[in-house]
């Protein structure tokens, strides 16, 4: 392995491991909010790009953490909690998204709470929590746990905000990687299948970033705000393009 390969190799693993923690957090989050409201385990989804699904990003379930499962928007509590912003509570609730879920993740939902996690007019996704903590297996959420489990959401927005700036951050490095890759001739680190796609969509955002240095701190905070609202459009878009600033 030549000692240009093992230096991006190495910035690589780094990259991934900060995400992997950042994922961490937000497992341990849902941890936390499950003991505080007695629930036996607990997730957050997150809107596919066209906000007709959602997905697992991370789960107290190892059958769904993460998994390929796909939760419709319609006609599902959580798309329900997705698309009103509403917490809602249900006993045995009956859909095609918790059928699906029941079967995957081999448990059947007595109970069901669901809460949006939403910040600046932006729902970053939704936090599920499913049955009852010992002791507790008989007791439907109550109120005041349904109202400490939205407070639980708001900080939830934070602990999303960070997961998707350090996404963005080493989806920037991984996209340099690929260009020193290319520009070296290694061939085992042009492509990175699992990083590829979340990449290119940072394209744009990362190359305003970049310009950004040379500004004063004002005109840089405002750069920095375009960037991560054209960071919300890229996981709306599935669209590839080129640009030279």
């Amino acid at each position: 392995m030549s000692d240009f390969e093992t230096a991006l190799r190495r910035i690589r693993k780094h990259g991934e491991g900060i995400l992997d923690d950042a994922a961490e957090m937000l497992r341990q989050l849902v941890r936390d909010t499950s003991d505080a409201i007695h629930a036996s385990e607990g997730s957050i989804l997150v809107p596919s790009e066209d906000e007709t699904e959602l997905r697992f990003l991370v789960s107290m379930n190892p059958a769904l953490d993460p998994s390929d499962i796909r939760v419709p928007v319609d006609g599902s509590v959580s798309g329900y909690v997705f698309s009103s912003r509403q917490a809602m509570a249900k006993i045995h609730p009956d859909s095609i998204g918790v059928s699906k879920v029941d079967e995957a993740a081999k448990l059947t939902t007595k109970y069901l709470l669901a809460v949006p996690i939403v910040d600046d007019d932006r729902v970053y996704g939704v936090a599920t929590f499913v049955n009852r903590a010992e002791g507790h297996a008989d007791e439907p959420f109550s109120i005041d746990e349904l109202k400490m489990a939205q407070g639980f959401g708001e900080i939830y927005a934070t602990g999303m905000k960070l997961y998707r700036k350090i996404e963005f951050s080493t989806s920037v490095a991984e996209l340099e990687i690929r260009e020193h890759a290319c520009e070296f001739g290694l061939d085992g680190l042009e492509e990175n299948s699992g990083a590829r796609g979340v990449a290119a969509k940072y394209r744009l955002p990362a190359l305003l970033a970049e310009k950004s240095l040379t500004l004063p701190e004002r005109e840089r905070e405002m750069l920095y705000r375009m960037a991560d609202l054209l960071g919300e459009y890229a996981e709306r878009t599935d669209v590839e393009e080129d640009y030279d600033l």
